[in-house]
């Protein structure tokens, strides 16, 4: 087994690449194909009008905890911060996130891990 990257080759590493964000959303119960929905028919849109890039988005297929799974790419993680507070702020996000939730939150929780990719990974 190989011994795990110095720190100071993680951080070389990082300053070389991009980052990624791994988010997983816990849907409320009975909410999991509107958040799919909401995701598809406007999340998509809108991310890349704040340099959001979705890499891709996946449903467990053994799903006892109604996750939604998606990965977006970043310059850094501080123009990740930026650009989600830009988001947030979008006048339509607000209005489609009112419209998806009439009959309560969609989300019950939300866990985010930003991640370095490895010297031999596919995407860097």
């Amino acid at each position: 087994m190989a011994a795990p990257l110095p720190r100071s080759d993680r951080a070389i590493l990082h300053s070389m690449s991009h980052v990624y964000e791994l988010r997983m959303y816990s849907a409320n119960p009975g909410k999991l194909d509107a958040v799919v929905a909401r995701f598809r028919d406007h999340v998509e849109g809108i991310l890349p009008r704040y340099h959001l890039k979705s890499v891709g988005s996946w449903i467990p297929q053994e799903n006892t905890k109604n996750l939604f799974i998606y990965i977006v790419e970043h310059e850094s993680r501080e123009a990740a911060e930026k650009n989600w507070a830009a988001f947030r702020d979008d006048a339509e996000w607000k209005k489609v996130k009112a419209a998806s939730e009439t009959d309560g939150p969609l989300i019950g929780s939300i866990e985010r891990y930003f991640m370095d990719p490895t010297a031999f990974s596919a995407l860097k």
